[in-house]
């Protein structure tokens, strides 16, 4: 089917990035949270919280997008519901790097294609997939 290999890469590779990216968000609440209780105080620590919990969340849709195209693979008309997944993916995707930005970061070109690729080749197998249902 056409469209199906896209997402089904995209796919393996949303689940990989989702596991390891929720463990280091679970790795950066805890290390933020150490901050706070060795400097005495949770000042300034807001963003960094936002940001942390932010990833979490943003690996848990991954890795959920990431079993849905895998689902769809096999099923070509579960592939509207990874549209909307892909999505969601790259809106959290710009989110972050808002928030890096709103943070001290640096703004690059280069970052933002690199965290919009996966999620827009995702979309893409999907269209592909829906294409053929």
């Amino acid at each position: 089917m056409k469209g199906q290999k896209i997402l089904k890469v995209t796919s393996i590779l949303m689940i990989i990035g989702g596991i390891i990216a929720a463990i280091a968000g679970v790795i950066a609440i805890l290390g933020v949270s150490a901050l706070a209780a060795l400097s005495g105080s949770a000042e300034g620590t807001g963003l960094l919280y936002a940001s942390s919990i932010l990833v979490t969340v943003a690996s848990v849709i991954q890795f959920i997008a990431g079993i849905k195209g895998i689902g769809a693979c096999s099923a070509p008309q579960k592939a509207a519901s990874c549209v909307k997944w892909g999505i969601i993916i790259a809106i959290l995707a710009i989110i972050s790097i808002i928030i890096g930005f709103v943070g001290g970061g640096q703004f690059s070109i280069t970052s933002l294609v690199l965290n919009l690729l996966l999620p827009g080749l995702y979309v893409y197998g999907a269209m592909q997939m829906k294409g053929t249902a």
